[in-house]
């Protein structure tokens, strides 16, 4: 008898499910499109054992939406289309927060080609609270950096991918971190990054890289602390290098250790001749998709 009141109870959720759906206004379907693809709203009156399945099964509807999308239109996807697809995200997200491949989808699709931003990190941010996965932070801090323009917001949440990750087979994030901190002033955040991570580094070679950069940071921040004594004597900035050397507030030919010289630029920054963190862009994008 339980049976039989369970599976009415199922078909009574679905017969909600679709009527809701034919009713709702927020996604509206068109006749050429055979995907039902459901907002938050649509999932309310579903019993909650059966919301996973349902968010399941609009997953793989929305996978299958993306790839009409980009065939209709010629290899990319309408900003329509992407708003559907952000809205049906939403939904899967929201009833089973712990499924990963929802958060890969709209950080792959919705980024780079309709430049939802905040829409996408709102996402990954839901899915930090349920996934331990360094994926989630890494996508949230390129998305920053890369998109925004915010490189304090970039490097906070790509360090926190450091602490996520355990392979330690890539040392980028950590040289990343770092370097948008440098970027940003903040060389104190960028070598606690670094120091962290030469702690749980086991290979050999790729702990002598990030020393270099370690070893790099502290003559930057020693250039720094020797500004700000300079400012309090003087009552101004040191416009160059060499005046901290001829007070003796620094050693004389400072070097990096790349073999660059450090040098004060116009807005009050330590910077070599020699990048301190050259990586490339390819690198970053490459380590995004993993």
């Amino acid at each position: 008898m339980k049976g039989y009141i369970y599976i009415f109870l199922i078909l009574l959720s679905l017969g909600i499910v679709v009527t809701s759906w034919l009713t709702s206004k927020e996604i509206k379907r068109r006749p050429s499109e055979h995907y039902i693809l459901l907002n938050k709203l649509v999932f309310i009156p579903v019993p909650r054992d059966i919301q996973y399945g349902l968010a399941d099964i609009n997953f793989a509807n929305t996978v299958s939406y993306i790839g009409y999308s980009l065939s209709k239109h010629n290899g990319h996807i309408s900003k329509e289309d992407g708003l559907i697809i952000y809205v049906s995200l939403d939904a899967v997200t929201f009833y089973n927060p712990r499924y990963f491949d929802p958060y890969y989808v709209a950080n792959a699709f919705l980024t780079w080609e309709l430049g939802m931003y905040e829409e996408v990190i709102n996402l990954l941010k839901r899915g930090m609270r349920f996934i331990n996965d360094w994926r989630l932070p890494f996508y949230i801090g390129f998305i920053y950096f890369y998109f925004l323009g915010d490189n304090l917001n970039g490097a906070k949440y790509i360090a926190l991918s450091v602490k996520y990750k355990k392979d330690n087979r890539s040392n980028l994030a950590t040289l990343l971190a770092s370097r948008l901190y440098y970027e940003e002033g903040k060389i104190e955040l960028a070598i606690s990054i670094l120091k962290e991570q030469i702690k749980i580094i086991k290979d050999e070679d790729s702990k002598k890289a990030l020393k270099i950069r370690l070893t790099a940071l502290e003559s930057a921040l020693g250039i720094y602390k020797a500004m700000k004594l300079f400012k309090s004597r003087f009552g101004r900035y040191p416009t160059n290098i060499s005046e901290l050397e001829k007070l003796g507030f620094i050693p004389s030919g400072l070097k990096d250790p790349l073999g660059g010289r450090f040098y004060i630029t116009q807005d009050g920054k330590v910077r070599s001749e020699k990048v301190l963190f050259p990586i490339k862009r390819k690198m970053i994008e490459r380590e995004r998709k993993r």
